[in-house]
Order: structure tokens, then sequence, then C-alpha cells
């Protein structure tokens, strides 16, 4: 895909926001992963630059887990890849891509 860029080496944190009245986030590392930063184009022409995480390995996921029953398959067969909103966090070891 034209501009994919993927972000430097798998060490990779993710911090989702949390629902609280103050600023609260959740950090986490799985691995194996890898993140991506690729352009989107909306269909009304906005542009905007998404972070795209990828779960190499789900074979340990549970397999009622929602990824699996959209895409029809079973944990371990595939990578997950999602993305990420734009109040959580990605931290990589540098700012320079792969």
């Amino acid at each position: 895909m034209p501009g994919l860029k993927k972000l430097a080496g798998d060490k990779v944190v993710v911090c989702h926001k949390q629902n609280y009245p103050y600023a609260m986030f959740y950090y986490h590392a799985i691995k194996p992963i890898a993140a991506y930063v690729l352009p989107l184009k909306g269909d009304d022409g906005v542009k905007v630059k998404a972070v795209a995480i990828c779960h190499l390995d789900t074979s340990e996921w549970n397999p009622k887990h929602l990824a699996f029953q959209i895409l029809k398959v079973k944990p371990g067969k595939i990578p997950i890849c999602h993305f990420l909103p734009t109040d959580h966090i990605v931290w990589v070891p540098n700012h320079k891509f792969a």
C-alpha cells in the first residue's frame, strides 16, 4: 500500500484511554506485534494518518473473540490487525521508520 510505513521494531507499548473522570490509560505490550502508520482518505476527501496494530500470534486468544467471528477464522491462523482511535497512544523505541 502506498505510504505504509512499519514502525521501528516489535517493542511496541499501546495505551488505551479509559473512561474515568480524569486522564487514565491502560498500558500493555503484547508480543509478537507489529505497528504501522498509513495514510487514509475518506469519501469526503479528508486525509489522515492512522496507526494500525497487528497481533501476529493469536493462538492463545479466546476462539469466541469478535475478530474471529467477523473474519471467520480460528485462533493462530492469521494475524489480526486493527486501527487505534485518536485518543490512544502508541510508544515505540524511536521516531524513525523501519
